[in-house]
């Protein structure tokens, strides 16, 4: 539970799990050549971080060269069960400080423009069957998914997008 908390608030891992999520299945050198700010040993030391917390996994192998050559893909991305109720408290704790964090490093710095680097915070209290909010959550990740392939473009910024979703509040409308 803890490496694979480590592994998804990791910005270079989540890159990485991004590419995957994107292009499905990869090897080493797919992965450095859709992302060349990174080092091959900074690659291959977070391809084995993720292997161990099980956010990837290894689709096939396969000998180059005389060298086994892996080819990895997705396997998890979500906590769906992260088991007790102390262990889901650390990974929300743990996800909003990391959140937390790179707003303070944004903020710290010299070049600080809200407006050109559109930051921005909503809130949406809906009320939904939890069908409809899977259904939901669906369309939002097909979304998602559509634009990570943009990922490369000339003028493209690197940017974090955090959905959260959390309990209903103690002045629920709907329980008035």
């Amino acid at each position: 539970m803890e490496q694979l908390l480590k592994v998804l608030t990791d910005p270079i891992s989540n890159k990485i799990l991004q590419t995957l999520r994107v292009r499905k299945k990869m090897t080493t050198a797919q992965i450095l050549a859709e992302n060349p700010q990174l080092s091959r040993a900074t690659v291959y030391r977070r391809l084995e971080k993720m292997l161990e917390a099980g956010a990837i996994g290894i689709a096939e192998s396969r000998k180059v060269r005389g060298q086994t050559e892996h080819v990895y893909e997705v396997r998890r991305m979500w906590i769906s069960d992260p088991g007790t109720e102390e262990e889901c408290r650390e990974l929300v704790m743990h996800t909003l400080l990391r959140i937390m964090g790179l707003y303070e490093d944004y903020f710290a710095g010299d070049d600080v423009d809200v407006n050109r680097d559109r930051l921005f915070l909503s809130n949406y209290s809906i009320c939904l069957t939890d069908e409809d909010f899977s259904e939901m959550l669906r369309k939002i990740s097909a979304i998602t998914e559509s634009y990570q392939t943009a990922q490369g473009k000339e003028g493209a910024k690197l940017r974090n997008l955090f959905l959260l979703s959390a309990p209903k509040g103690e002045t629920n409308e709907q329980e008035k």
